[in-house]
């Protein structure tokens, strides 16, 4: 019985000492008792004796911002005599703040409370997962409106960009109004661009890297950085020349970028400048503090003149939740230092208190396969396939005139409906052979692809073309895989070529 009940002891004493959680007891006025092994890992140093340990208040290592909730918790506790659970922040040996989630309960004997129990486990995981639940949702919600928004405005896209490719090339260049109609393409372009970054933005994205040019993705970005930063602030872009390709996801540089230069925004208040350029790097073995395999890296720099940061800062600065801003954006950077990992590179920061920030981003290269290498060619002007009948279905009466003109100068015969229900009735009497079915996705009553199906029903010949101004997110359904797609808002030689294909 006896070897039984220290077999017992043995144990129980292992799970305190060795648990996976902070274990502390404290006698009732907060005075540490004893701690486990945990504790001491987080808290003291390897050569910390015990008896300094004994007796150290546990409120000293509560984060200084936290310690009145926790005292009122703590009087809850010792008045009720009852166990309290809480999330708090806790300051570790190295002055990192942690995250978390206490449960603390009074030991009784003879009615009296002689001493606390508490346990608390690292809430780092939890806060991640709450913080992407959030997220989550709030994305979803930005992804429906902008996906509402992002149709609607193709669609006037499709018309603007349409009508005025048609007029530069029917206008000769030497016309006083060819000039102004080109800046109205330029713009629509942009803005073509503008749609598509919100799009990106703002809905859920597998991660798919790919070889690109750096280069080319923050030309692409200019105009959204430039709505990024306050009036007051100068953004510059110099790019190197001949940079090397680097293999990263499109979308998670882009959110790199964006917030590097939403972070120098918010370094600057008063304004100032904040500058983005690129070039390539040689590492060699003599660069010992540089963490980096040797070899040549493309690196992409961004550089503000704004208040600066203290080493303190510095050191926590891709720390998870880490934030020196009041509205609490402490994901940024952490997020950054992820992407940039991901992609086997690393960042590096210089900084001072009033003499601004820059971030560096070291990426390695990849060399290009002759796939990626392979230039589009464009189309001849003049139509490549002999006339076809073509049927356009779009509710958008300005979208579906500019299809029908655009294809009719190529020699086609448009027929055109409203909806599905006066498509499939067209179908079903006209006489002739209708080879293509040009149909929007999006439409009441009888949709895009429930339009195509009925009509393959009635004509199972009939080639089947889809378009749409909503993103990819409704593009990527696997029920339309088997039909061509053109994304809105096309230009006229982008419908050209996409028929052209389909014979």
């Amino acid at each position: 019985m006896h070897d039984n009940l220290l077999k017992e002891d043995t144990f129980y004493e292992d799970l305190f000492e060795n648990g996976t959680v902070i274990c502390a007891i404290s006698d009732k006025n907060g005075r540490l008792l004893r701690i486990n092994k945990k504790t001491r890992e987080l808290f003291f140093t390897k050569d910390t004796q015990t008896k300094t340990i004994i007796g150290q208040n546990i409120m000293s290592f509560i984060y200084k911002e936290d310690r009145d909730m926790v005292l009122r918790l703590w009087k809850e506790s010792v008045f009720e005599k009852k166990q309290v659970n809480y999330p708090v922040r806790m300051v570790s040996k190295d002055g990192n703040i942690m995250h978390f989630y206490i449960s603390g309960r009074p030991i009784i004997k003879e009615d009296k409370i002689v001493a606390f129990q508490f346990q608390a486990m690292d809430m780092i995981d939890q806060k991640i997962q709450e913080q992407n639940l959030v997220q989550s949702a709030s994305t979803e919600m930005l992804g429906q409106l902008a996906a509402g928004f992002a149709h609607d405005f193709n669609n006037l896209l499709t018309v603007i960009n349409g009508y005025s490719e048609i007029m530069l090339g029917t206008m000769d260049k030497n016309h006083p109004l060819y000039s102004k109609i080109f800046q109205i393409c330029q713009a629509g372009t942009q803005a073509s661009m503008l749609t598509q970054k919100i799009l990106d933005f703002s809905r859920k994205h597998k991660t798919e890297t790919r070889a690109i040019d750096i280069n080319d993705e923050i030309s692409n970005l200019e105009s959204v950085l430039k709505h990024v930063v306050t009036e007051n602030i100068r953004l510059t872009v110099e790019k190197a020349s001949s940079l090397e390709k680097v293999r990263i996801d499109p979308l998670q540089f882009s959110k790199l970028l964006v917030n590097l230069v939403m972070n120098a925004r918010d370094a600057i208040p008063s304004g100032g400048d904040v500058a983005i350029t690129t070039k390539t790097l040689n590492i060699d073995d003599s660069e010992t503090k540089v963490d980096m395999a040797p070899g040549q890296y493309v690196v992409v720099v961004v550089k503000d003149n704004g208040e600066g940061m203290s080493d303190e800062v510095i050191e926590h600065i891709f720390d998870p939740f880490f934030s020196t801003q009041k509205k609490g954006r402490g994901m940024g950077l952490w997020m950054v230092n992820t992407i940039v990992k991901d992609a086997g590179g690393a960042i590096f920061v210089e900084s001072r208190p009033g003499s601004g920030t820059t971030f560096k981003i070291l990426l390695p290269p990849v060399k290009e396969s002759s796939q990626d290498s392979e230039a589009v060619q464009e189309g001849a002007s003049g139509s490549l396939i002999e006339s076809k009948t073509i049927l356009v279905v779009e509710d958008d009466d300005t979208v579906r005139d500019l299809v029908q003109e655009i294809l009719r100068q190529k020699g086609h015969i448009i027929i055109t409906a409203r909806n599905g229900g006066d498509a499939l009735q067209m179908a079903r009497q006209y006489e002739g052979h209708i080879d293509l079915l040009i149909t929007d996705m999006v439409m009441r009553r009888i949709d895009g692809i429930m339009l195509a199906k009925k009509m393959q029903s009635i004509l199972p010949d009939i080639k089947v073309m889809l378009m749409s101004g909503y993103g990819a997110d409704v593009i990527d359904r696997e029920d339309i895989q088997a039909f061509a797609f053109l994304q809105k808002p096309f230009l006229p030689k982008e419908l050209i070529q996409k028929v052209e294909s389909m014979f």
